[in-house]
């Protein structure tokens, strides 16, 4: 990452609408892996059609 910006207000709005319901981020998560997974995951181009990947710590 070379360089990135976030509006001060925006982390904590999307933290309530994702609570509230409003936002459903379920479909945006394209798979889980484990952080043993996490540096060739990163490393390697995305699969067609992943959107997010999420890195659970303790996924087994």
């Amino acid at each position: 990452v070379l360089g990135s910006f976030l509006n001060p207000y925006a982390h904590r709005r999307a933290a309530e609408l994702i609570a509230s319901g409003a936002i459903e981020i379920d479909r945006l998560i394209s798979r889980q892996v484990s952080l043993e997974e996490a540096p060739a995951v990163i490393a390697n181009p995305p699969a067609p059609g992943e959107v997010k990947v999420l890195v659970v710590p303790r996924r087994g």
